[in-house]
């Protein structure tokens, strides 16, 4: 991890600025997953970093919050309604 964070800095990818007074940090978790082929070997590795969400204040970090999620169903439907 600490290769990937030098990584980060030597790109100038982010920059770190200081803290607003009053203001709460969100802060960040990073989350890495193995994926494996059906014979068990080694298809890719996969990391992403999501946000604690449980440190967030309603009001003040966010008002509102929307993820669009389409049924497979759904999405074969409107595919086959606009291939008729």
């Amino acid at each position: 991890m600490a290769t990937e964070i030098a990584m980060l800095k030597t790109r100038n990818i982010y920059k770190v600025v200081p803290q607003p007074l009053g203001q709460n940090i969100v802060g960040s978790k990073w989350v890495f997953a193995i994926k494996w082929k059906e014979d068990r070997e080694l298809e890719r590795q996969k990391a992403w970093t999501v946000a604690k969400e449980f440190t967030q204040v309603i009001g003040k970090d966010y008002k509102e919050t929307y993820a669009s999620v389409a049924r497979l169903k759904s999405v074969h439907l409107v595919y086959a309604i606009a291939a008729s």
